[in-house]
């Protein structure tokens, strides 16, 4: 297989970047070619056989698009664009016609007369053509982005539907971005290209059908010639692909260390610390290597079609040639001649057109496949739509031998396998009572508490609810009984009652004591428009809020979805990391009374242990095991290690 510009080993090429010992720098580890080289030499492999054998799948799935997106539009769009190569069928044969009239012998008036008829005839064919592309035009405009937009939705369900724990995936990370880049729009290109191929082969049957009629040679001269610029085209579509596939996490990259330079919440960051050369400088490191190979490729993709170009060009030089042989013996009358002419120069603008019509299908559909791959990868990652419903609560939640590791990338990097996060964890929660998860950092706290919220699938053991192993039931009915405040909440660009209520029904009476509970409603009676305000001040109107005032809004979310009988678990992760001490006070209380109230369990994580103390129990958590369960006063007086941090954390607050 021939050496492509990012498959190149040679050390001044920069996709070879070192450090300065010499091996591979750990920022470039991912950018090696060698992780898509399957991707590439599957590319490489595809015939013109392959291309036949895939592109009417690839066609159909995108015509199934259209027939969604509109079926209307998308039955005009082939009727219109049949009549045009119709049209312009019904004209080649008009024009052989009149040229028959005209030149059967030396022309005179009365031939000329004669002809006018047929020339009427062929203005209306040509008019009828101009109407049909006029028509097809427009259907097909409407169509493209309907069949885009059902493309779009179409991903958006897919990557909405798979579990959490799919995005800890690279390789189906990437899946996505290469969907979202491209994938999604060559749906409605592979829709347009499609009708153009049925287009032209309308023409060439009537042109091939003129010279055939005239002699048999001709046909497949004019074909011949046309080989070489579809080989061209194709050839160049496949390494546009490659160089797409292996350009991937480069490209993923210098658009996240772009968006680091124009994101709000980076900003006072990337000064502070003078980060904006160095920003400057990685993204132009990528972008040089990106343009590298496309500077490549533009030479290699101009060199197969000028080679295809040329090549065609010789055997078209070659056909008329053959027909100026066959008029200068008589073979073919001389009017006969010029109609093959004009048949010929029709015959190859619309056997040009259905080529690169089916180049441009091949190299739509190869990216159109990585969406359909996307989407059937999504597929078999979701969970089957017959699971049945989670239970409506629980007496106790049973933790039983839990082991679970975070998916490594692909496996395929030969390092040794990932340490689990959790390991034979087993646990009992009781219905009504606190619970708090303590530990250092990597100790499995936050693991358990995705597991408990349904984020995750053990391993191996089973989460239970009074008995029903949570990895058998509908995920969305679990979660929707679940109330998270997770560690990294998100600052939705939504008004502020929108980052409360989020997919909850609205209820005013809810909200407010959501808001109270957690002191959001101070928050709220500060900003320009109240509840109705935007938190975005990227837009108009919009604000920014302080990190404290996120998280209180971020608490609100959680007990706005916890305050109901059907949401009998409240899962709080590190949730007063940005409050002062007396907003930090007045949460934990309103955690305990919230549980109080509702008879909810409640699991809490913070490394604040003088917050833990009310829980019913405590939780000690070591490298993904748990050590210690009790009461504050029975650890103390038992477990080493939490004496040892509780001690630690005291002393900042003793007088010595």
């Amino acid at each position: 297989m021939a050496t492509t510009p990012y498959e190149t080993t040679d050390p001044r090429d920069p996709t070879d970047a070192t450090d300065t010992t010499g091996g591979p720098s750990a920022a470039d580890a991912e950018l090696t070619p060698t992780r898509y080289l399957a991707y590439t030499r599957e590319a490489a492999k595809a015939t013109w056989m392959t291309v036949g054998r895939r592109m009417p799948s690839l066609v159909a799935h995108a015509l199934r698009l259209g027939w969604r997106a509109n079926r209307v539009d998308l039955l005009a769009t082939v009727a219109w664009n049949v009549g045009s190569g119709a049209a312009t069928a019904w004209a080649l044969v008009m024009t052989t016609r009149v040229l028959e009239r005209l030149f059967a012998a030396a022309p005179t008036p009365d031939r000329i007369l004669n002809a006018l008829p047929l020339l009427a005839v062929l203005a209306a064919a040509m008019v009828a053509r101009s109407v049909c592309s006029t028509l097809a035009g427009r259907s097909q405009a409407r169509l493209e982005p309907q069949v885009v937009l059902a493309a779009e939705r179409t991903f958006n369900e897919a990557t909405t539907s798979v579990p959490r724990a799919a995005f800890d995936s690279s390789a189906f990370n990437d899946q996505v971005f290469r969907s979202y880049a491209r994938g999604t729009d060559e749906a409605g290109s592979l829709v347009r290209y499609t009708v153009d191929v049925l287009t032209g082969l309308v023409g060439i049957v009537a042109a091939a059908g003129v010279l055939a009629a005239l002699h048999p040679v001709l046909v497949p001269l004019l074909l011949l010639a046309l080989v070489p610029q579809w080989w061209g085209s194709a050839a160049a579509a496949r390494l546009r692909y490659r160089a797409m596939l292996a350009m991937t996490d480069m490209r993923r990259r210098k658009w996240l260390v772009q968006r680091m330079m124009m994101d709000d919440d980076n900003a006072s960051e990337v000064r502070s610390y003078n980060m904006e050369r160095v920003l400057r400088d990685e993204f132009d490191r990528l972008g040089d290597r990106e343009l590298d190979v496309h500077m490549g490729l533009a030479t290699r993709t101009s060199l197969i079609r000028l080679g295809g170009d040329t090549f065609g060009g010789l055997v078209t030089l070659a056909a008329f040639a053959v027909l100026g042989t066959l008029m200068v013996r008589g073979v073919v009358p001389i009017a006969a001649g010029g109609a093959a002419v004009v048949a010929i120069r029709v015959a190859q603008g619309a056997l040009n057109s259905a080529l690169g019509a089916v180049s441009r299908v091949y190299e739509s559909g190869l990216y159109f496949a990585d969406f359909l791959d996307m989407v059937e990868t999504a597929r078999t990652l979701t969970p089957p739509a017959t699971l049945p419903p989670a239970p409506e609560g629980f007496g106790t939640i049973r933790v039983e031998g839990v082991t679970f590791t975070y998916p490594d990338d692909d496996g395929s990097d030969g390092d040794a396998p990932r340490a689990p996060a959790l390991a034979e964890v087993t646990l009992t929660l009781e219905r009504g009572r606190t619970y708090a998860l303590v530990g250092e950092n990597g100790s499995g706290k936050s693991t358990l508490a995705k597991l408990l919220a349904g984020l995750y699938v053990p391993d191996r053991g089973r989460v239970c609810w009074d008995g029903a192993d949570l990895a058998g039931v509908d995920g969305d009915s679990l979660r929707r009984r679940i109330a998270v405040m997770g560690q990294e909440h998100t600052h939705w660009p939504m008004t502020a009652r929108e980052n409360v209520v989020m997919g909850t029904p609205f209820d005013a009476d809810r909200l407010a004591r959501a808001a109270r509970a957690t002191h959001a409603d101070a928050v709220v009676a500060d900003l320009p428009h109240g509840w109705e305000t935007l938190m975005d001040k990227s837009f108009a109107q919009g604000v920014q809020p302080s990190g404290g005032q996120w998280q209180r809004l971020a608490a609100a979310r959680a007990f706005y979805r916890a305050d109901g009988a059907d949401v009998p678990l409240l899962i709080v992760d590190e949730p007063t990391s940005a409050l002062d001490a007396r907003a930090e006070y007045r949460f934990f209380s309103s955690v305990h009374e919230h549980a109080a109230r509702t008879s909810a369990t409640v699991v809490l994580i913070t490394h604040r242990l003088a917050s833990v103390r009310p829980a019913d129990e405590i939780v000690v958590l070591d490298q993904g095991r748990v050590l210690a369960r009790g009461s504050h006063e029975r650890l103390l007086a038992s477990c080493d290690h939490y004496r040892e941090l509780w001690e630690m954390q005291a002393s900042a607050y003793q007088d010595v």
